[in-house]
């Protein structure tokens, strides 16, 4: 039983890391991303993510993770960090507002 339970354990806790892996590996879509989402990014905080977030709603989707340049008050060192972490995924049937 002890055994089983041992067992039972360190199969939950490889499970978690490796979705906790895969989703650092895939990142966050900025197009699809929430603004708590987006605020839990290193180098990003509330205020940028809502920046992104009304930014993109009026601009469209982003084509490139170097748009985000254009987000007002993003900071080239808060892209670079970002950019760690997050991915760019068009939108099926989404169009630029450009």
């Amino acid at each position: 039983m002890k055994r089983t339970f041992v067992t039972a354990l360190a199969l939950a806790l490889c499970l978690g890391f490796s979705s906790l892996s895969l989703a650092e590996e895939e990142g966050i879509n900025v197009n699809t991303a929430t603004q708590q989402e987006l605020a839990s990014v290193p180098g990003l905080n509330a205020d940028l993510a809502k920046a992104i977030t009304q930014y993109r709603e009026e601009m469209g989707d982003f084509m490139s993770i170097d748009e985000l340049a254009d987000v007002p008050g993003m900071s080239k060192e808060a892209l670079d960090k970002a950019r760690e972490v997050l991915r760019v995924d068009a939108v099926s049937g989404a169009e630029c507002n450009c």
